[in-house]
C-alpha cells in the first residue's frame, strides 16, 4: 500500500478524597485568566514555526475552568471554548462509557462475546477457540488488526466514510486474528468501531442515538455531535494537514465508535469535571459507570489502561485522537484534581507534547518552551544524502524541509503537480520506478539522542501492541528525524 511518511521534529520532552466542587460555569474564553501568559509562552513556538494552525487549551483546576484560544479558529478568528473540532479517538472514551453503563444496568457483561450482539449468522473471527468479548474490544485486546481488511489498501480523504454495516460483516468474515483474544494489546480502530456498532444493536436505535441518549445528554454535553451538524458553520474550525493545507471532514458509519465525535473545549472540560467527581465517589448520573472505566485492567505495576482510558505511571488518565485535519488530547489527574484539554486544527501528534507542559503550568512550574529551528538554521541542511545506499534529496520550502526518495519528481516538477487540494497533497505520488516518498522533515540540533517514544502512543505495558509508533529512519548530518506512518492510519 502506498504510504506517505511525515517526518516530525525531534523535540525535547515537554517535560485523598476531594470535596466536590461547584458545577463549572460556562466559559467560552478567558483572555485574562491566571495562566494565560504561561500557556501562551508554551504555544507560541508551535504557531511561529507553523506546526499548528490553531489550538484551544482548556485547563481544569479543582473546579475552576480556563479556556485559551490561539491561532485560527472558525472564520479565521481566534478559537474559543465553543469552537468545534473533530476529536477522533477520544470518542473511544465515550464508547467505553456506554459499555460500562450497559454493564451497570446488567444488559451485558464485560465477558459477553460480541457475536451475541450481532445478527444470527454473522461470523466473528476466533483463534484457538477463543471468542472476542466486549471487554477485549474496549482494551484493544481482541486480536483484530488496526483496520478492517477492505480499508487497509485505501487512500481516501475521508477513509471511514461510507463504511457501512454490510461491509463490516463482510470484513469480519474475511479477518484472521493476529493473536488469540485476550493475549496481547494491539490498538484497533476496527475493534473499537465494532464495539460501538454492537452496543448500538443490543441497546436499540443504533450507536449514535444510544450514545446521545445515555451518555451525552445525562452529562449535559450539548456541544458534542456525530460529525459537524448543520447550523454550526460559524463555529467550525477548519482542519488542516501537516502542511497547514485545508482538509475535508471525516465521516463515520458502522465504525463510529472509533472516532466520529465532534466537540468543543467546554464540553470536554465538563467531561473532566464528571470524571473527577466519579473518582471522588460522586452519585450524579453515570458516575458509577465512570468508576468502572477508571479501574486498572492489567495486572502490572506502572502504566496501565482502563476501559477507554490510558493511565500513565503517575496515575493520570488520558486519551488522544487524530483525524485528517485535527488532533485532540483529554486528560485528568485525580490526585491533584486537575485536567487538560488540547484541541488543535492541525493533524499532528506534536500537539500532545503540550499536555505535560500544561500540567506543569497548573503546578506553577512551567517548563522551558519548545524551540524549533529557524529558517537560517535549516538552510545548511538542504542537499543530497546517502542512507544505506539510497540517495535522499532534502529541500527547503518555507519553514519546512522535505525529503525526496528515489522516484520522486524534482522540486520544480513536484510543485507543478501540487494543488491546493488537501486530498491531492496527502496522497503519495507514483512513478514508474517506485512509490514516491516525499516527506516533511522537522530537524533538530540534538540528533545524537535516541528518538523518544511518541507522546501520542499509549504506553502499553505489554509488548507487540499499541498504536503505530514513530521509528527513526535517518540521521541527516545534524538533522535527527522521526517517521510516522501517515494517513489514513493517522487516526488514533
Amino acid at each position: 500500500m502506498p504510504r506517505r511518511f511525515a517526518l516530525l521534529y525531534l523535540l525535547a520532552a515537554c517535560s485523598g478524597a476531594a470535596k466536590r466542587p461547584n458545577t463549572p460555569a460556562k466559559v467560552d474564553a478567558d483572555p485574562d485568566g491566571p495562566h494565560r501568559a504561561a500557556v501562551a509562552a508554551q504555544l507560541q513556538p508551535f504557531l511561529d514555526a507553523e506546526v499548528l494552525s490553531g489550538v484551544v487549551i482548556g485547563l481544569y483546576d479543582a473546579g475552576k475552568l480556563e479556556i485559551y484560544g490561539f491561532g485560527k479558529g472558525a472564520d479565521g478568528k481566534p478559537p474559543d471554548g465553543k469552537t468545534l473540532y473533530e476529536i477522533g479517538s477520544v470518542t473511544k472514551v465515550y464508547t467505553s462509557l456506554l459499555l460500562a453503563d450497559a454493564v451497570q444496568r446488567r444488559e451485558v457483561t464485560l465477558d459477553t462475546p460480541v457475536a451475541e450482539l450481532l445478527p444470527p449468522g454473522i461470523t466473528v473471527p476466533t483463534k484457538d477457540k477463543l471468542a472476542i468479548t466486549l471487554k477485549q474490544l474496549a482494551l484493544h485486546a481482541s486480536g483484530l488488526p488496526r483496520l478492517p481488511p477492505s480499508l487497509i489498501q485505501q487512500q481516501r480523504p475521508d477513509p471511514y466514510g461510507g463504511y457501512g454495516e454490510e461491509q463490516l460483516y463482510r470484513d469480519l468474515l474475511a479477518t484472521e486474528l493476529e493473536v488469540p483474544p485476550g493475549t496481547r494489546i494491539v490498538y484497533s480502530n476496527y475493534g473499537a468501531g465494532l464495539l460501538g456498532h454492537a452496543l448500538g444493536r443490543k441497546l436499540g436505535k443504533g450507536f449514535p442515538t444510544v450514545l446521545r441518549e445515555r451518555v451525552l445528554a445525562p452529562l449535559g454535553l450539548t456541544d458534542t455531535f456525530f460529525g459537524f451538524p448543520a447550523g454550526t458553520e460559524s463555529r467550525r474550525a477548519q482542519g488542516t494537514d501537516a502542511d497547514l493545507q485545508p482538509t475535508a471532514p471525516w465521516t463515520f458509519d458502522a465504525l463510529a465508535g472509533a472516532g466520529a465525535l465532534v466537540s468543543d473545549a467546554r464540553d470536554q472540560l465538563h467531561l473532566i469535571d464528571a470524571e473527577l467527581d466519579a473518582y471522588a465517589g460522586g452519585k450524579a448520573p453515570l458516575r458509577a459507570p465512570m468508576r468502572l472505566t477508571q479501574e486498572d485492567q492489567l495486572e502490572n505495576e506502572g502504566p496501565n489502561t482502563g476501559l477507554g482510558w490510558q493511565i500513565d505511571k503517575d496515575g493520570r488518565y488520558w486519551h488522544n485522537g487524530g483525524t485528517g485535519g485535527f488532533h485532540s488530547f483529554v486528560g485528568f489527574d485525580p490526585k491533584a484534581r486537575r485536567g487538560v484539554v488540547i484541541l488543535a486544527s492541525t493533524a499532528t501528534s506534536l500537539a500532545d507534547r503540550l499536555a505535560d507542559a500544561m500540567y506543569q503550568v497548573l503546578e506553577g512550574t512551567p517548563p522551558v518552551a519548545a524551540k524549533f529551528p529557524s529558517v537560517a538554521e535549516l538552510v545548511p541542511l538542504a542537499g543530497t544524502y546517502e542512507l544505506t545506499g539510497t540517495k535522499l534529496v532534502v529541500t527547503l520550502e518555507g519553514k519546512r524541509l522535505y525529503i525526496e526518495g528515489p522516484g520522486e519528481p524534482a522540486t520544480g516538477s513536484r510543485r507543478s503537480r501540487t494543488t491546493s487540494s488537501s486530498s491531492r497533497r496527502s496522497r503519495p505520488r507514483r512513478s514508474s520506478r517506485r512509490t514516491a516518498t516525499r516527506s516533511r522533515a522537522w530537524c533538530s540540533r540534538w540528533a545524537a539522542r535516541p528518538s523518544p517514544r511518541s507522546a501520542s502512543t499509549p504506553r502499553r505495558p505489554e509488548r507487540g501492541g499499541g498504536q503505530v509508533a514513530p521509528q527513526p529512519i535517518a540521521q541527516l548530518a545534524i538533522c535527527g528525524v522521526e517517521a510516522q506512518r501517515g494517513y489514513p492510519t493517522r487516526h488514533r
